[in-house]
């Protein structure tokens, strides 16, 4: 591939830039200077308020002020804030756990832009581990917020306050079952943490053990077999299967005999196989097929931070985990043909045999993967300086067994067909894929004040970026092989914030009116040069409204994964299929596509948030989304009737129709289009007073602490105006919201309901999630026939109860820092329901199939020491 001539140098200009934070400490010598020893106490500067706190001098080592980070943010009423109760209410226990609740509640589909203690993190991994006793408040700002601390305008701001001084070890413990039985879960978690001041370290150890779930368990209705295979086997016609066994067994019947049992005799005859004329032996294949595959995970991590000198700061994570799976997938089959001349056949004509194999197949993966991240983070006068230096391995293996042959196997003369196992004669293979990837990344950002207007400061953002990608992969399946994907990344990108009024100083009565733009420029080895650009315009006219709006156009290469990940071959994988309406197993293909185009993603956003009653903290919050996708990148999903008739070559069927082989490798549909509303009320307010030693009057005596009570409530209405994808030009739009869809799942949905609501005191709580999913459909063609699978809509229903045990056992030394959870998943055990017009179920949308567990309970136990 050709360089641009536009972008000759970059990578050189890019490691430049990286290489000039080492000017980072002659630009803070004079501010630091400017700044130690004039004070007896630590003063820290929050970056979203601009607000100073001063701790006790007695319990510093020194008398430098420490400047975390310039006031930001000052202007910018969170959208949320949670205190330490608030935090409480979610019942979580981890950092990570907590920000992945928030995230859901907020509906935002852009990671936010993390500050920890004023400093920017790049990684949730950085402080995902630790436990959420260390955090002293959580405020999230509104999306556009970010452009200042060196992020884009179409983030959030999650700014994160520790506490200054914790020392703890904690251990979790939980098992979780469903309520239908035959399944559970087990999870641990074991965390040490030291927070001293600006210095803080964490090491976690986590473990999730899962057991596996069969189809028979559930009560699936498997699919007609082909022939009559059992483990106890069958003895049908041959060569016509389906035909008459024996004219001399059907005349000692005195009906045409299709099938008998193998008998357990060793020397059976025509008047005993008669005895059982027409009937068979069955096997359950659901008790060799998974719903839910055995897993294992484990996983590490280990984070320092530290504060190098009073203008810079240092956070260094190292994180490995380990994944495995292991999926049945049915029994082997196969026909043996017993020939009359075979001297223990009682039949005057060939016969044939049917055997299931008696060990099911199986499909392992193992995934192992790591990663070190180091993070610098500057101050120097009014700007900052972001160093991330990121380097990150994985493997991924995988293994399938299979057979290799599907023919007829004959049985010798001499071998007495009723005392042999056969199944030992099903030839199998073990197929195995592996990969490895590598990624190497440099990263720099700048951020500061550039030029004063009558509104403000406006604030520069600059970047760069280099990143090195390596991937190998390997492949013993017939056809694929040995294959190496390479990337290398330079890129650069440059914003600005620009304040053009302000309710303190320049059009007052305009209120705060601030524009933003960012510009980028990327070019990767395997794709070539590419843009991206944002636009946003934030206004806030009077504190209790703001709107935002932006603009943003992205081109970008499909992840290396999806370009060069092994091809997998995976057989008996069971189907839908639209335009037969049967349900099949079918050998599918799936993995990378090294022919990929870049995608071209345009988002047009406005966001509102109007503070309804500040006192209960009651918001109204609404967002508009345009996305328009050009050479959509997906991995082709199961059969639907626009995928298969637009890719009939990724559909592969046998003389009779019947699928056989399914490619569902990624590839480029020509567009996406969607156009969505999401709006909402959330509230946080306190229903009861507590009860603190201030409120006591002088010589009662002092009585035990009771936390005030808070009561909150979100709820969130999503509306979907339209969604539609162009396969290709030529070829009417899938119309996703009228029975169009391009997997089995169905269309998509017009509206969804979530919504949570807790009450909470200290460390008793309870929440209560509300999720209801509208109807769907998915138009399909039965053998030319256009019908529509309706897909009912759900409503379910989660609780969540936690409880400190200290609060019940207040003299008990065992309960202080105890606390027992109880999670109900799915309370009323609802699954959705899938009929088409005649009122039928297809097999693959059996409810235990698109949701095997239902209802789950989940106990943990927590112990804080």
């Amino acid at each position: 591939m050709h360089e641009d001539p536009s972008f000759r140098g970059l990578s050189q200009i890019a490691l430049a830039a990286l290489l000039a934070s080492a000017a980072i400490p002659a630009l803070a010598a004079s501010s630091a200077g400017a700044t130690s020893g004039s004070s007896a106490a630590s003063v820290a500067v929050d970056a979203t308020s601009g607000a100073q706190s001063t701790t006790d001098p007695s319990k510093q080592n020194d008398e430098t002020i420490y400047v975390t980070a310039p006031p930001l943010f000052p202007d910018i009423l969170p959208e949320r804030s949670l205190d330490q109760d608030a935090i409480d209410s979610y019942g979580a226990s981890t950092v990570d756990d907590l920000l992945g609740e928030l995230q859901v509640e907020l509906g935002d589909d852009v990671q936010p832009l993390l500050i920890v203690n004023g400093q920017r993190i790049n990684d949730l991994s950085e402080i995902g581990a630790l436990p959420v006793e260390v955090l002293r408040n959580i405020e999230i700002l509104p999306r556009g917020s970010a452009v200042r601390a060196g992020g884009t305008s179409m983030q959030r701001i999650v700014s994160i306050t520790l506490k200054r001084h914790l020392r703890t070890a904690t251990l979790t413990a939980a098992h979780k079952v469903s309520t239908d039985g035959h399944w559970n879960a087990d999870r641990g978690e074991a965390m040490l943490t030291s927070v001293k001041g600006d210095t803080r370290a964490n090491l976690t150890f986590r473990v999730r053990d899962e057991s596996q779930l069969l189809e028979s368990q559930r009560g699936i209705i498997q699919p007609a077999p082909l022939f009559p295979f059992a483990l106890g086997g069958n003895i049908i016609g041959f060569p016509d299967t389906s035909g008459e066994i024996d004219p001399l067994l059907s005349a000692l019947a005195g009906r045409t005999v299709t099938v008998v049992p193998v008998p357990g005799t060793a020397n059976p005859t025509l008047a005993q196989l008669a005895a059982n004329a027409n009937q068979q032996n069955t096997t359950d294949l659901g008790q060799f097929r998974t719903l839910r595959p055995a897993l294992r995970n484990y996983d590490i991590n280990g984070t320092v931070a530290t504060r190098l000198s009073p203008w810079l700061t240092a956070n260094a994570t190292l994180h490995w985990s380990r994944n495995q799976s292991d999926y049945l997938r049915g029994l082997p089959s196969a026909l043996f043909v017993l020939s009359p001349t075979n001297a223990f056949s009682p039949f005057s004509n060939d016969v044939a045999l049917a055997f299931f194999g008696k060990k099911p197949l199986h499909s392992r993966s193992t995934q192992h993967a790591g990663d070190a991240n180091v993070t610098f983070n500057a101050n120097w006068g009014s700007w900052s300086g972001n160093l991330n230096l990121r380097h990150a391995e994985s493997r991924f293996d995988f293994s399938t067994e299979h057979q290799t042959v599907f023919g007829n196997i004959p049985i010798a003369d001499t071998v007495n067909p009723f005392t042999t196992d056969f199944t030992n004669l099903i030839a199998l293979r073990t197929d195995r894929t592996s990969s490895r990837s590598f990624d190497t990344l440099a990263d720099l950002t700048l951020n500061g004040p550039v030029v004063s207007l009558p509104a403000g400061s406006v604030v520069a953002v600059i970047e760069s970026r280099l990143d090195w990608n390596h991937l190998n992969s390997t492949s013993t399946f017939v056809g694929f092989g040995n294959a190496t994907f390479r990337r290398n990344e330079q890129s650069i990108r440059g914003g600005l914030d620009v304040p053009l009024t302000s309710h303190d100083s320049f059009l007052p009565e305009v209120g705060d009116l601030s524009a933003s733009i960012e510009l980028g420029r990327s070019h990767f080895s395997d794709a070539g040069s590419v843009n991206h650009y944002t636009y946003g315009l934030t206004w806030e006219p009077r504190p209790p409204f703001r709107l935002h709006a932006s603009i943003d156009e992205t081109d970008a290469p499909a992840p290396i994964q999806t370009l060069g990940g092994p091809v997998v071959i995976t057989p008996d994988v069971r189907v839908f299929d639209p335009l037969t309406g049967q349900t099949v197993d079918v050998t599918e293909i799936s993995g990378g596509n090294p022919f990929l185009l870049p995608q071209k993603t345009k988002l047009r956003n406005v966001s509102a948030l109007v503070r309804l009653v500040p006192k209960l903290n009651l918001e109204l919050n609404a967002e508009y989304t345009d996305s328009d996708i050009r050479n959509f990148v997906s991995s082709l999903p199961e059969a639907s009737a626009a995928v298969e008739l637009a890719f009939p070559d990724r559909f592969l069927r046998d003389a009779n129709g019947v699928l056989t082989t399914v490619n569902l490798t990624p590839v480029n549909f020509q567009s996406h289009r969607e156009k969505r509303l999401r709006w909402g009320l959330s509230m946080n307010t306190k229903i009861g007073a507590g009860t603190s030693a201030a409120a006591v009057s002088p010589g009662t005596p002092r009585p035990r602490y009771r936390p005030p009570t808070y009561l909150q409530l979100t709820v969130n209405h999503t509306m979907v105006f339209s969604d539609e994808i162009l396969i290709r030009p030529g070829l009417n739009p899938v119309d996703l919201l009228h029975g169009g869809a391009i997997g089995i799942g169905g269309g998509r949905l017009r509206h969804q309901v979530d919504s949570t609501a807790a009450i909470t005191s200290g460390g008793l709580g309870l929440r209560m999630g509300v999720s209801w999913r509208g109807p769907s459909e998915l138009i399909s063609n039965f053998n030319g026939v256009t019908d529509t699978l309706h897909f009912s809509p759900l409503l379910a229903v989660n609780l969540r109860a936690f409880a400190d045990l200290k609060r019940f056992l207040p003299h008990d030394d065992w309960a202080r820092g105890l606390r027992l959870s109880v999670d109900v998943v799915n309370v009323t055990n609802k699954r959705q329901t899938v009929h088409d017009s005649f009122g039928n179920t297809p097999i693959q949308f059996q409810p235990g199939i698109r949701d095997p567990l239902g209802r789950t309970i989940e106990v943990e136990l927590r112990k804080v020491f």
